[in-house]
């Protein structure tokens, strides 16, 4: 089992589609693009057929990674809460005015239920405060802050093996979260000034993960793109 956070930008209307229609937000929520829950349910039974259907997966699991709507934090979510906060507690409690915080562990609680607590919202003051708290850090700064005995003395999930935290375990983090969610919070808040009525929204979804045989089916150097079944945290841009 593994925990990833996803961030997901969407219309209030269908937030609010979503807490008024459980089925369908379970389907938003463990749903890939061209597998339905029933179609996951069954390959998970049947690891043949799940085989049989790794590539058309990979392919699905590319196209989700490569939707603009979306940033998938995946297993890095504790290690980025850390090097900006430097509070390694799992503490998901939303602070006002504490953005960096709020980031990872902080947004408002929905109706929304999944593995590990509820979706959670951002509004559009939090996604401001973000913003500007991010543009104010560099990854440059972040790689400074880096120290693998650190990492591994507070235990920052998940706890790499062998050998726990080093620099090439914290890659992605520099070179990839940083700047996507700068980049996600960054469009949601200039969709709000473009759409006041109509507002946008980010969820972050905390997922289990479904199968170790994704894990295994990605290996030669892709980062691992582990299905998780989901808590979730929303924001309103």
């Amino acid at each position: 089992m593994s925990i990833q956070v996803t961030y997901r930008r969407l219309p209030q209307s269908e937030l609010d589609r979503l807490e008024n229609d459980p089925k369908q937000a379970m389907e938003y929520l463990f749903s890939i693009p061209g597998f339905d829950l029933k179609e996951i349910s069954q390959m998970l039974a049947d690891p043949a057929t799940m085989q049989a259907n790794a590539a058309k997966m990979m392919a699905a699991l590319q196209d989700k990674q490569a939707d603009p709507n979306r940033v998938d934090l995946e297993k890095d979510w504790h290690a980025l809460h850390f090097l900006l906060t430097g509070d390694a507690t799992l503490n998901p409690e939303h602070h006002p005015n504490d953005p960096l915080h709020n980031l990872v562990m902080g947004g408002k609680s929905t109706s929304l239920e999944a593995s590990y607590g509820p979706v959670r919202r951002f509004d559009h003051d939090d996604i401001r405060q973000i913003v500007a708290a991010l543009e104010t850090i560099s990854v440059d700064e972040l790689r400074a802050r880096f120290s693998p005995e650190a990492f591994n003395a507070a235990e920052i999930y998940p706890r790499p093996r062998p050998g726990g935290w080093d620099l090439n375990e914290m890659e992605g983090v520099f070179l990839y979260d940083i700047d996507s969610l700068q980049s996600i919070a960054q469009q949601s808040l200039a969709l709000r000034r473009q759409q006041l009525t109509a507002g946008a929204e980010i969820i972050a979804e905390h997922v289990v993960d479904f199968s170790s045989w994704f894990t295994s089916a990605r290996e030669g150097g892709e980062r691992a793109h582990d299905l998780h079944g989901s808590s979730l945290r929303v924001s309103e841009s």
